[in-house]
């Protein structure tokens, strides 16, 4: 993975910061990750619409597609 633009980081601290640092999965609060709801290499938005609070071991589980993502 290359180097993220300054819009990137933006966005993902600002999911955090919305998501009060929660997994929005299984509600940890350890290790908040910012992950794309539709991936940046898929032209996925670098903003916080596009971004969804995970925890380390939910984003792992998301990226081995153990679970999946809807946005409703």
């Amino acid at each position: 993975m290359g180097k993220r633009s300054s819009a990137h980081v933006k966005a993902q601290r600002a999911g955090r910061v919305r998501d009060f640092g929660t997994c929005q999965i299984c509600g940890s609060t350890q290790h908040a990750e910012g992950h794309h709801i539709i991936d940046h290499q898929f032209s996925g938005a670098a903003n916080a619409e596009n971004i969804v609070t995970l925890c380390h071991e939910c984003h792992t589980r998301v990226h081995k597609g153990l679970i999946s993502l809807l946005k409703i």
